[in-house]
């Protein structure tokens, strides 16, 4: 019969290093100990017998119904007895994370109709939506956001400008800087990089902030006082998400053409013909769908930020997890309508 592991009553974190230490003197000589069925268990003493066990393999015995408790948290993919789990078979896994995607869309389907639903709603109906939240909204995804806008559009609009007139300078097209420039920001690049700056702006903060209502139990609040969440949470932000958004893609549409105009300086086209180049290309069905994709970006980010928001469950690191999600995810999205509609429109 094994002789029992003798582990002291008064085991501390502070005093593990030395018990273990003359424990494992035990085991000299190839000696066999079994842990004592009575033992209380807490994480230091699991901690130390599963060290035990795996710095002498073979010589500590476990008794069966102790298992489970010392090794489970271990070993999450192995049994109590330290097998391995059964494989799920290839189609069963792959249809339960086609379940759990349907779920998922399914769920963010019902965020998306549901925050459309009482925005349109809010015309008639302003119960509880604070006073100038909307504003405020706009002010902070809109108003602030301004500068940088400009600045990366100016900058992507200027090195697509530089690069495009070396190669038409070789076939003497440096005349057709402005219609490039104007065709490119008006057609594509102006509502994507919006989209993109706002998603990585302002998504990640939507979702970050409902996220931490969730987590502090703020959104439960909300119910328990009778409030409808989403109205309150995401109306607002709604509205100020469709007012502004449309303007900043103007904004980069301008900031993108004017860096296309700095090119043009330096091949010693004259501003006169720029600009008029420039308002012959410009057609106004491009600035129409500019802003119904602008429109539909800025709706995709909202609800994406949202529905990452409400499942956050954990604590500051889900909440971190979350806001990176949202990103990914938003910017992925943005960049699939907007494959979406230049498949309809321009082919």
């Amino acid at each position: 019969m094994a002789e029992k592991l003798n582990i002291p009553a008064d085991l501390t974190i502070e005093n593990s290093k030395k018990v273990y230490s003359e424990l494992s003197k035990s085991f000299a000589n190839g000696a066999v100990l079994e842990v004592d069925r009575d033992i209380q268990l807490n994480s230091i003493t699991k901690a130390l017998i599963r060290q035990l066990s795996d710095d002498h393999p073979g010589q500590l015995a476990v008794p069966e119904e102790l298992k489970n408790d010392i090794f489970y948290s271990k070993d999450e993919g192995k049994g109590g007895d330290g097998s391995e789990k059964a494989k799920v078979p290839f189609l069963e896994g792959l249809g339960g994370s086609l379940l759990k995607l349907r779920d998922l869309v399914f769920y963010f389907c019902v965020i998306m109709v549901d925050m459309i639903f009482y925005s349109l709603e809010s015309i008639f109906n302003r119960k509880f939506i604070l006073k100038n939240d909307t504003t405020k909204n706009a002010y902070y995804i809109g108003y602030l956001a301004v500068p940088i806008v400009f600045l990366l559009a100016f900058l992507i609009g200027f090195t697509i400008a530089l690069q495009a007139a070396i190669q038409l300078a070789k076939m003497g097209g440096q005349s057709m800087i402005a219609m490039m420039s104007t065709m490119v920001m008006t057609k594509e690049l102006g509502p994507l990089i919006t989209a993109i700056i706002i998603a990585g702006r302002t998504g990640s903060s939507i979702a970050a902030e409902i996220g931490t209502m969730v987590v502090m139990e703020e959104v439960d609040a909300l119910k328990t006082m009778g409030v409808k969440p989403l109205k309150f949470l995401l109306v607002p932000k709604f509205w100020a998400f469709t007012t502004v958004m449309p303007v900043l893609t103007l904004i980069a549409d301008i900031a993108g053409i004017f860096g296309g105009f700095l090119i043009a300086s330096a091949y010693n086209i004259p501003p006169g013909s720029f600009w008029v180049d420039v308002i012959e290309s410009i057609e106004m069905k491009d600035i129409f769908w500019g802003t119904m994709k602008s429109i539909s970006f800025a709706w995709v980010i909202l609800a994406v930020g949202s529905f990452k928001g409400l499942n956050v469950r954990g604590g500051a690191d889900a909440v971190g997890r979350a806001t990176t999600e949202s990103v990914v995810v938003s910017i992925f999205m943005v960049v699939a309508i907007d494959a979406i509609f230049s498949l309809f429109l321009y082919t």
